[in-house]
């Protein structure tokens, strides 16, 4: 038989966290409509799947929708997931929080506190999901986990950048593989432009030929 103060804690835990989240939430994502004959007002935004437990990013195309639909991954967790807490906390407790890429896709260059370096590391975000230690600059990173000195491991002068050297250098090889990229397919074109050229003059000396009598 069921302790029927545990039921009533259980219920005393859960129930606010229920009322916290707002009624929209369980809406399905809608893209809206295009704006028509008006400027481009398609942005990205985020919804929250109800069935996954978490917020999926879309394209929005401007007009109408829901109110299932938010700036960012953090926003939408604030208003429909009981785990917001768990994956933002509040000030400076997002810094004893592990890296995490995220799930989806995309390679933006954030930041991260490493506990045990005691600095502010660049990393590469997938775009949704993930958790609080993250930053979209070294500084903000900086005054959130290094403003009150280290917060534990071997301490980084705040003004030094261990990412210096790596950043240079994913940038050095970024824009050589641009030049590759676009030499590759000036070639493919000019190789595909010659190829025409020749298949449309060899067409030409066969209708030149003469037709021989029988």
């Amino acid at each position: 038989m069921a302790n029927p103060l545990l039921n009533i804690f259980f219920l005393g835990v859960m129930l606010p966290i229920a009322l916290s989240i707002e009624p929209f939430c369980s809406r399905k994502m809608d893209e809206g409509k295009p704006a028509e004959g008006k400027e481009d007002l398609t942005k990205l935004q985020y919804y929250y799947d109800e069935g996954a437990g978490i917020c999926f990013p879309f394209i929005y195309k401007g007009l109408e929708g829901n109110e299932n639909r938010f700036n960012t991954d953090r926003t939408c967790m604030e208003a429909c997931s009981a785990k917001f807490d768990e994956l933002y906390p509040a000030a400076g407790a997002v810094c004893d929080l592990r890296l995490d890429h995220g799930s989806c896709f995309a390679m933006l260059l954030m930041y991260y506190y490493n506990a045990e370096e005691g600095t502010c590391r660049i990393f590469h975000y997938g775009g949704c999901q993930g958790n609080g230690n993250r930053f979209e600059t070294r500084e903000h990173c900086q005054q959130t986990c290094m403003a009150k000195g280290a917060r534990g491991g071997a301490a980084t002068e705040p003004g030094a950048n261990p990412d210096e050297s790596s950043t240079n250098a994913g940038l050095i090889v970024g824009i050589l593989g641009g030049v590759v990229f676009t030499m590759a397919v000036i070639s493919a074109i000019v190789l595909f432009v010659v190829q025409r050229k020749g298949t449309s003059s060899k067409d030409g000396r066969e209708q030149e030929l003469p037709i021989e009598m029988s």
